[in-house]
């Protein structure tokens, strides 16, 4: 898939409020809130799901970002295709870099750079019983002398 969903947010006037709902109600496991970017927390543990966010705003919004090597190009992109603009391309940390527009049913979408990651561990996958199979039974080696005698009977028979 190109561009694949990769972060979330949920945001509203109650941050706190959030996290708790979010704690109780889905047993998530949160960083502390981040004061100075809206009380926001991060979720931790989410493997085998994708990382995202809760915080506050004047506004109520979920939000979903999507990966791209280039997000200069894909928000010009999406510019022409209908979108408004929210944030243009900043880099909030050396690792994030984001933009923000919404879409044309007034949808908030973000989009976040794509930053090498490390290569993905494999669990192994737990190996299934298999039954043993069966071996055909090993026929005798028959001597000369017994096909001698079944020639023999298969004369008589005749």
């Amino acid at each position: 898939m190109a561009n694949p969903v990769m972060w979330f947010e949920i945001i509203g006037p109650d941050s706190s409020a959030l996290h708790k709902f979010y704690r109780d109600a889905l047993g998530w496991k949160l960083t502390a809130p981040v004061k100075e970017m809206g009380n926001y927390s991060m979720v931790e543990g989410h493997e085998p799901g994708i990382g995202g966010g809760i915080g506050g705003g004047e506004a109520s919004r979920v939000s979903v970002y999507f990966e791209t090597a280039e997000p200069q190009r894909l928000l010009d992109r999406a510019l022409a295709a209908g979108a408004s603009l929210i944030m243009p391309v900043t880099t909030i940390t050396p690792t994030t870099t984001i933009a923000m527009f919404t879409d044309p049913a007034g949808n908030t979408v973000g989009i976040m750079k794509a930053n090498p990651r490390p290569a993905a561990t494999r669990r192994a996958a737990p190996k299934r019983a298999t039954r043993a199979k069966k071996k055909p039974a090993k026929r005798a080696r028959t001597t000369s002398a017994k096909r001698t005698k079944r020639t023999t009977k298969r004369a008589k028979r005749r």
